[in-house]
């Protein structure tokens, strides 16, 4: 019994010994494998072969040289980057991919793939490749070969050539005519923008609410087309009157502009009251009441009337003629 207990120690700690002395060549082992996706393929498919070598830190490795073809018949389509993880315990390991295919059917055999790691070359193991050729379904008959079709017709084949130019010639005098009519009508339309902008902003106003009032818009159930005309109304009013850009301007900010201004202080408010309401018709559907129809009507009729502009008064007019004719004079 003493004798085996000894000789199981003596075993036990050579045992030891050996699987440190392993732990140590492996820390230092180069690893290198190729392997791939499958080692079949259809004729005209495609398969990826995996490289990868596991190393220690610091060594200076030389990837594979990779042609466009592996052997005679398996063409290379793609090579991808390095891509390098880190093993921990001082190690890392740098993988690519290499995508393959082959339109000859038969059994290749790949070379090994070479690594120079430092001063020292090591390989991969070899691969084959099997490349399948694709079935041919031969019990179908055979098919004629197809005679030759005739072109298709084509018009302006037979088309002269002084008819094409005709064509852009007459293609050139409608345009002018066309640039011509849409400058008239643009000319006209600016006169007619000049006679409107004659009017002042404020029997403008008042005039289109008038009208808005007169078509009876809420009265028939365009509670929005109401709302949007009004709102639009008093815009241009504000756009003309104060000279900022109201119809580009959310209904906040025209709020917050024209509470600067000290000939609207007094009905800001309720330009408020209006802008609300209609946005509250505009975008979240409200159906408003006929009395809020009717006050937001009253409040733009006022706002137009407490922000119109002073006339002069005739006095002063008179004592500015009498003025000027007394330095002609």
């Amino acid at each position: 019994m003493k004798i085996r207990s000894i000789l199981l120690r003596v075993f036990g700690g050579c045992l030891l010994v050996s699987m440190g002395t392993m732990g140590a060549i492996g820390q230092n082992q180069i690893v290198v494998r190729a392997q791939m996706d499958s080692a079949a393929i259809m004729m005209g498919d495609q398969t990826t072969v995996h490289l990868e070598v596991s190393q220690d830190k610091g060594k200076f490795v030389r990837m594979p040289i990779i042609q466009d073809t592996l052997v005679a018949g398996v063409e290379v389509l793609k090579i991808s980057k390095p891509d390098t993880v880190d093993l921990k315990n001082n190690r890392i390991q740098i993988t690519n991919e290499v995508l393959v295919t082959s339109f000859d059917s038969g059994l290749y055999y790949l070379p090994p793939f070479k690594y120079v790691i430092d001063n020292d070359t090591f390989e991969t193991q070899s691969l084959s490749l099997k490349v399948v050729p694709v079935p041919v379904d031969t019990t179908h008959a055979e098919f004629d070969i197809k005679t030759v079709d005739a072109p298709p017709f084509v018009l302006w084949d037979y088309v002269p050539v002084w008819v094409l130019y005709l064509l852009i010639a007459l293609v050139v005098i409608a345009a002018g005519i066309y640039a011509y009519w849409r400058w008239g009508r643009k000319a006209k339309e600016g006169e007619t923008v000049d006679e409107t902008q004659k009017i002042p902003p404020y029997d403008r106003a008042m005039q289109a609410l008038h009208e808005l009032k007169d078509s009876k818009l809420w009265q028939q159930g365009q509670e929005k087309a109401y709302y949007t005309t009004l709102t639009e109304i008093l815009r241009v009013y504000i756009d003309q009157r104060f000279h900022i850009n109201a119809m580009e301007m959310t209904s906040t900010q025209i709020i917050d502009t024209l509470r600067r201004n000290e000939e609207t202080k007094a009905v800001n408010q309720q330009l408020r009251d209006i802008l609300a309401m209609a946005d509250f018709v505009k975008f979240a559907k409200m159906r408003p009441l006929p009395d809020d129809n009717e006050q937001v009507m009253r409040y733009a009729e006022t706002f137009v009337e407490e922000t119109k502009p002073e006339e002069p008064a005739p006095e002063a007019d008179a004592d500015k003629k009498e003025e000027t004719s007394a330095k002609t004079e």
